[in-house]
């Protein structure tokens, strides 16, 4: 089968270059495969794959369409011969498909110069104030600080001592430590992060999340390679209502949302209208 496939992939590669040479018509000669009434020529092969045939392992990329097309066909085949006529008639489907489609299309193209995706801090916040019931956590949240401080770094006691101390200089220098061995850290202090995508940076054991969050604030945990320092600053229970800036991202997207959906709304209305006015409509 791969010496005949390479013979094939020969053919193939000598029609890509006559066909590039010559404008006339190429005979449909030599085929690869037959299913039913169905036949795979070699000019399908070069225009199925396209600048693929002459990639990487020809032989592999040739072999895989070849079997692809033979399934296809058997099914298809299966279908014709199984399937009742009132079955196999799909041309209601196709059409709608087709029109929906179209729709679709000329939607998103008045929507991309329509659609006023700027949302405001005011707006953002009266949704929020609005709908808090709508905004009870489903996870721990928490506000921290955190930087992993690798066992071959020296004077780990005066680093702790500078992350417990806190301010602008402090966070920096340690920062600065964290970039220069390639370990990770996060002191961005009005940033709510997961708690449970927080326990996949930071090797916290614990069984009872609400529990620890209560009863710690600074955490040291010393591992074998690294060195944790943590401070948690603030933290939200889940079934509590979520903090504003944990929710903004997702109510500037609901506000854009609704836009979009009245938008719509207003778009097929004054198409319609148009139609009314242009005479392009008649009721019988």
């Amino acid at each position: 089968m791969l010496a005949r496939l390479n013979f094939l992939i020969s053919i193939a590669l000598v029609f890509v270059l006559i066909s590039c040479s010559n404008t006339q018509e190429v005979s449909r000669e030599g085929a690869i495969a037959k299913v039913a009434d169905h036949t795979l020529y070699i000019e399908d092969v070069v225009s199925g794959l396209g600048d693929r045939i002459t990639e990487g392992d020809s032989a592999l990329v040739v072999e895989e369409y070849v079997q692809q097309w033979i399934r296809e066909k058997v099914l298809l085949s299966k279908a014709e011969t199984t399937l009742s006529k009132e079955e196999q008639d799909k041309n209601d489907l196709v059409n709608q498909y087709y029109n929906d489609l179209l729709i679709y299309e000329l939607e998103q193209k008045i929507l991309s110069d329509r659609l006023d995706t700027n949302v405001n801090e005011e707006a953002i916040l009266t949704y929020y104030q609005n709908n808090k019931k709508n905004f009870e956590l489903k996870e721990n949240i928490v506000r921290l600080r955190f930087f992993v401080i690798p066992e071959r770094v020296t004077n780990h006691k005066k680093l702790w001592n500078r992350f417990k101390a806190g301010g602008e200089d402090n966070l920096r220098f340690l920062s600065k430590v964290c970039e220069v061995s390639k370990s990770n850290y996060f002191y961005q202090d009005s940033v709510w992060l997961s708690f449970n995508d927080v326990l996949k940076e930071i090797p916290i054991i614990t069984y009872n999340q609400e529990s620890y969050l209560n009863n710690h604030r600074l955490v040291k945990l010393d591992e074998k390679d690294n060195s944790y320092f943590v401070k948690i600053l603030d933290f939200k229970i889940k079934n509590s209502t979520s903090p504003f800036e944990f929710e903004k991202a997702r109510i500037k997207a609901i506000i854009i949302h609704k836009r979009k959906v009245e938008l719509l709304q207003q778009i097929e209305r004054e198409i319609v209208e148009e139609a009314y006015l242009n005479n392009k409509i008649k009721k019988f």
